[in-house]
């Protein structure tokens, strides 16, 4: 229903299980709970969970773009909500709780499971060009390209914010982030992470405009070129940041 009132004020009055009778997405058919908001209609209202849960959530879309609790949204505000033992495929742009995140907010939300995709895969965002705030991801993540524990790619701003788990993919990995052209502050990771090039312990790829600062990375990085206990490949800013 949230589909055709894509500017709404919503509000979670309650723990949803997503495994049980009539709440049962797993059995939705073959493609599973259909994400809120694509590239023609976004998601620009606003949800609030009030600190409950959604649990066993499930999503099979691989050949889908724009994946997740949300799919694509655009100046919305998600907040409080946390999503347990997800189980979510999808192709780029794929991440537990919004695939893209286009100028919006998302803060004190958390999710776990396994999430996978091809490209721009988060554990919590797959794309983030708006703001990432007091958040964190565990569990499992895995893609090809831009691939992170919490964001896959982001272009906006993350900040108090971590990850833990494990992250499995080929190009621009990073435990925390994968590729981070914008903003990285007080935040950090602590999970393993497998790469090819470019593979880092917090973030895979800082660009020449990316600024991490007041973070760091604790864990196993495992990769073949480009490869760095906090990142696999600097051309931005790094201050007061470490890792063990």
């Amino acid at each position: 229903w949230m589909n055709t009132a894509l500017n709404g004020k919503y509000e979670l009055g309650s723990n949803i299980d997503a495994s049980v009778t009539k709440t049962d997405t797993a059995n939705w058919g073959a493609e599973g709970f259909n994400p809120i908001g694509n590239d023609t209609n976004k998601f620009n209202g606003t949800f609030d969970g009030l600190g409950f849960t959604i649990s066993n959530l499930y999503i099979n879309r691989p050949t889908q773009n724009h994946v997740g609790l949300f799919g694509l949204t655009n100046n919305a505000t998600i907040k409080n909500i946390g999503l347990k033992d997800l189980d979510i495929r999808g192709d780029a742009y794929v991440g537990g709780l919004v695939g893209f995140n286009e100028n919006g907010t998302i803060s004190n939300s958390y999710t776990s499971g396994t999430v996978s995709g091809t490209d721009y895969v988060g554990g919590l965002v797959g794309n983030n060009h708006g703001t990432t705030t007091n958040s964190y991801a565990s569990g499992t993540v895995s893609g090809t390209y831009f691939v992170g524990g919490l964001v896959g790619y982001n272009y906006g701003t993350t900040t108090n914010s971590y990850s833990s788990g494990t992250v499995n993919g080929s190009w621009y990995v990073g435990s925390l982030i994968g590729y981070n052209g914008r903003t990285i502050s007080n935040s950090y990771s602590s999970g393993i992470v497998r790469g090819i090039s470019y593979v880092g312990g917090l973030v895979g790829f800082n660009t020449y405009d990316g600024t991490i600062t007041n973070s760091y990375a604790t864990g196993s990085v495992n990769g073949n070129s480009e490869v760095g206990g906090l990142v696999g490949y600097n051309d931005g800013t790094i201050s007061n940041s470490y890792a063990t």
